[in-house]
């Protein structure tokens, strides 16, 4: 399989002295004071492998970078790439130009945005179409492309001395895509035949109602325990008592005291009759007293007008009248015998009339007692019917009707009792529901755990390497050291990586990274044969961010693990930026890079037209 390294790097512009590095297959190292272009270099390579821009236009004048690849067979590829504006400031070109004569790549312009780019650094690496792969635990997949396993040949500084392992992509919470792209490397396997023949769409369909279901069934049961505990406060008091004896018992009561309205209504109905009849007998009474009243009236004017006959009779007997006559005009003398009989006419009407008047006092004091009797009876007989009244309406019928909403409250809390009953039955079934749906087995409830479909054996080789390579860089007491699967990181002495100082994990990276250089280069299906250091031993690092001595990697791990990737590089390139290099290392089959930040010693940076 055909394998390349990058010849040069370089950097360009209209109005500023081109700039560029040369490097040789195996170990190189650019060195020198901070501030000098180095990890300038390290990103331009990051660059042109399709990341972000390594510095501005504005502040170098340097808008154009290159890169010149050499396969070991000969052929040459040269890549360039430009610094653009962008929409929120300077970025890189979406635009690639290639010029090669590498058989099966052709020389021009490649766009990052269709992974066009992308395909040709798979093909230097002999992957000739693109692969998918899975890249969520959902068994969604997608593209490998090469910024998908970028990481793995290339770290910057800021990612040197990372907690997290250096097999994911830094910045990434999930891990499937980078273990599922390494294992692609290792062994050429996409994993493909376990994605399931449903559409991703359709398991997004069946996830989204899966959890749409579920959504709504909680929501129910919530709604369900929330009026469950209002209707349980609700007929908290009557939580203990017998609703069934009490209704029966109030429905007694409203029995007894309807009876009671019945004989109350009956009696005042009878006292009502008995009214009607004594209030007829005392109108009787009473227009008999007006009908004596007048009567008495007429027998005072008869006995006046009798009187006043017999009064004028005596005085009219002491006169002598003579009357005379109307034809003759003689007088004519009246006899006494006419005069008598006027007279006992008179008296005997008189004492008609006078002993009838006796007799109508008497009548009418009969009818006076009467109609006292009559109307004290009366009076009884409607106090009595008052009182019967008022007991009705002011006690028995509200007593009834007071009685009655207790039972209808009573009923009420059996009604409310037999609705807490339904609320459980409901909660429990769509609990039973929830946990159904929780649990039912579908595509869109797979679980895909990458670090499982690793070969245990493949596994346990790069991890053996990993602790060899661990003791052979002079970690101090050489403690056993492994490559976790459950963590996909190191473990050394016991204590996982993560908890180590920076200066430990930048030397753990470190080695993790080589070892898996070498393990793909031994045993891979594909492998670049590259890998770019920014910083591994954090010379540079210690002096600008604090860190405790503790943390620091000790003089002898870091001339150890110069000395072990400068002996063990074999079919690689490596390229190292780092302030201060380790003394006593045989440098002489590395390629030194030096910059000296002075004018007038070596080479000032890697811009030679802007201080760096």
């Amino acid at each position: 399989m055909r394998r390349f390294i990058i010849k040069q790097i370089s950097a360009s512009g209209a109005n500023v002295e081109y700039s560029s590095v040369q490097f040789n297959d195996g170990v190189n190292i650019i060195h020198g004071p901070s501030n000098t272009g180095k990890s300038h270099v390290m990103n331009c390579i990051n660059f042109m492998f399709g990341g972000k821009i390594p510095f501005t236009f504005s502040n170098t004048g340097y808008d154009t970078i290159s890169m010149t690849l050499e396969t070991d067979d000969g052929y040459s590829l040269s890549a360039q790439r430009k610094i653009v504006d962008g929409k929120s400031g300077e970025t890189g070109d979406g635009t690639v130009t290639v010029v090669t004569d590498v058989p099966g790549i052709e020389s021009r312009e490649y766009k990052l945005s269709t992974k066009d780019y992308s395909d040709l650094l798979l093909k230097l690496m002999g992957i000739k179409k693109r692969p998918k792969i899975i890249v969520k635990q959902n068994l969604d997949d997608g593209d490998l492309t090469f910024r998908t396993m970028v990481h793995f040949f290339y770290i910057d500084e800021n990612h040197i001395f990372r907690e997290g392992t250096a097999f994911d992509m830094p910045g990434y919470s999930k891990i499937t895509a980078s273990l599922t792209s390494l294992l692609y490397m290792m062994t050429g396997d996409d994993l493909h035949r376990l994605v399931p023949e449903v559409s991703q769409e359709e398991r997004d369909r069946k996830a989204t109602q899966k959890t749409g279901v579920i959504i709504y069934l909680n929501k129910k049961i919530k709604e369900l325990t929330d009026r469950k505990g209002a209707v349980e406060e609700s007929i908290a008091q009557e939580a203990d008592v017998d609703i069934s004896a009490k209704i029966e018992s109030i429905l007694n009561e409203i029995e007894r005291v309807e009876r009671e309205i019945v004989n109350a209504s009956e009696e005042s109905r009878k006292l009502l009759e008995q009214i009607y009849t004594a209030s007829a007998k005392l109108e009787e009474a009473r227009f008999l007293r007006d009908r004596y009243q007048a009567l008495r009236s007429q027998y005072n004017s008869d006995l006046k007008r009798l009187r006043f006959i017999a009064d004028g009779d005596r005085k009219a007997s002491n006169i002598t009248r003579s009357v005379k006559c109307p034809f003759c005009n003689g007088t004519i003398k009246k006899t006494d015998k006419q005069r008598e009989s006027y007279i006992d006419a008179s008296n005997a009407e008189l004492a008609r009339i006078t002993l009838q008047l006796r007799d109508l006092n008497v009548a009418e004091k009969d009818t006076e007692a009467d109609i006292t009797a009559l109307e004290a009876h009366l009076k009884t007989l409607n106090a009595r019917n008052d009182t019967i009244t008022n007991l009705i309406n002011r006690k028995l019928r509200p007593r009834a009707a007071e009685l009655r909403e207790t039972v209808d409250a009573y009923k009420r809390v059996l009604l409310t009792r037999e609705e807490l009953v339904a609320i459980e039955r409901m909660s429990n079934e769509l609990s039973a529901d929830v946990f159904n749906k929780e649990n039912e087995e579908d595509d869109s409830d797979l679980k895909f755990d990458a670090k499982k479909q690793f070969d245990r054996t493949v596994w346990r080789m790069l991890s053996d390497r990993f602790g060899e390579m661990v003791k052979d860089c002079a970690y101090p007491n050489r403690p056993e050291a492994y490559i976790s699967i459950d963590t996909a990181d190191a473990v050394v002495g016991g204590k996982h990586k993560k908890n180590e100082g920076k200066g430990y994990r930048a030397f753990l990276n470190t080695i993790m990274l080589f070892n898996l250089m070498k393990y793909l280069e031994e045993h891979g299906a594909y492998a670049l044969h590259l890998l770019a250091l920014d910083s591994p031993i954090l010379s540079l690092k210690e002096k600008k961010i604090q860190m405790a001595e503790n943390e620091k990697a000790t003089p002898g791990m870091k001339e150890s693990l110069f000395k072990y990737m400068i002996e063990n590089c074999g079919a690689n390139q490596v390229i190292i930026a780092e302030n201060e290099i380790p003394e006593h290392v045989d440098y002489s089959k590395a390629t030194l890079i030096e910059f000296t930040m002075d004018d007038h010693n070596g080479r000032y940076g890697f811009l030679r037209s802007k201080p760096n």
